[in-house]
């Protein structure tokens, strides 16, 4: 940022300029006006040249100030009028991006949300063919056994269609088949370990839940990677190359800024210093007529 002191010196000293200038002006219409030569110890026109040169290197200096405090080349439409338009439609077509971006991510997120519950799903599923397996044994289990295996059936059932009623993002469904939904899961029905017979039978529905799921998990997976992944990093690409674009517009260029700020600083000590030899000669005119 600006220091007070330093802007409040610029204005001042621009202030004095623009006063110099319109003195000068109102100088030279008045000895037109009046068919005579107005008579000025400031008639020097080398000293109006100094003054003018004065005020371009006090104006590039405030420019400058402002340039390498705010580090953009363009501040105003008056920096650039071309370059700024350019540059505000870039910025707006970032913006676009920025939102395409986003949506895209939070569609990956939901994709990524889908697919943590898929893994939930196929635990379940490889648990309870374990368990069917077990409870297959035909011969091998007591009555207690196979009784312990239906309760656990039962339980790992009821929460694999628990979580595929449940499951939701954003407040959609992900797995019932609606136009929200990612995928359809459906819900398992017709297991039963109360006999080794039913167990056996039970093998071959779980190994079906479990050929969907790898499917649905497949396809969760493909659309995320080369659809939705693929899709961001070619927004993001194309949003890097606007923003290198409107950065070569906007953006100062320190470097440069910063020596054209020494220059103009250096012209204007030089005026300054070339001004009070002038005002040294006037004084001396003044002199004359005190003696």
């Amino acid at each position: 940022m600006l220091c007070h002191n330093e802007l409040s010196f610029w204005a001042d000293w621009h202030l004095y300029c623009c006063q110099l200038l319109r003195a000068k002006e109102q100088q030279q219409e008045k000895g037109k006006g009046t068919g005579t030569m107005a008579v000025s110890i400031i008639s020097d026109s080398n000293q109006w040249q100094i003054i003018r040169s004065l005020y371009r290197s006090q104006r590039d200096i405030l420019q400058s100030l402002v340039r390498l405090s705010s580090g953009l080349a363009i501040n105003s439409a008056a920096d650039g009028p071309a370059d700024m338009v350019i540059s505000e439609q870039l910025r707006s077509q970032i913006a676009s991006l920025n939102q395409e971006i986003d949506n895209i991510s939070m569609n990956i997120n939901k994709y990524e949300y889908a697919s943590s519950v898929t893994g939930q799903l196929r635990e379940k599923l490889t648990d309870l063919r374990s368990l069917a397996v077990g409870a297959a044994n035909t011969g091998g289990n007591s009555d207690a056994a196979q009784a312990a295996y239906e309760a656990s059936q039962v339980s790992i059932v009821a929460s694999y269609n628990f979580v595929i009623d449940t499951a939701e993002y954003n407040g959609s469904k992900l797995f019932d088949g609606s136009d929200e939904s990612l995928a359809v899961i459906d819900k398992l029905e017709g297991v039963d370990f109360s006999t080794a017979e039913a167990a056996e039978a039970s093998i071959t529905v779980i190994d079906n839940a479990i050929e969907q799921l790898d499917q649905v998990q497949t396809e969760l997976g493909a659309t995320r990677k080369n659809e939705l992944e693929s899709q961001r990093a070619s927004l993001e690409v194309s949003r890097e190359n606007l923003i290198a674009a409107e950065s070569s517009l906007r953006d100062v260029d320190y470097a440069m800024e910063f020596a054209d700020f020494i220059g103009s600083m250096i012209r204007f000590q030089a005026g300054v210093s070339l001004m009070s030899h002038s005002w040294v000669k006037a004084e001396s005119v003044i002199k004359l007529f005190d003696s």
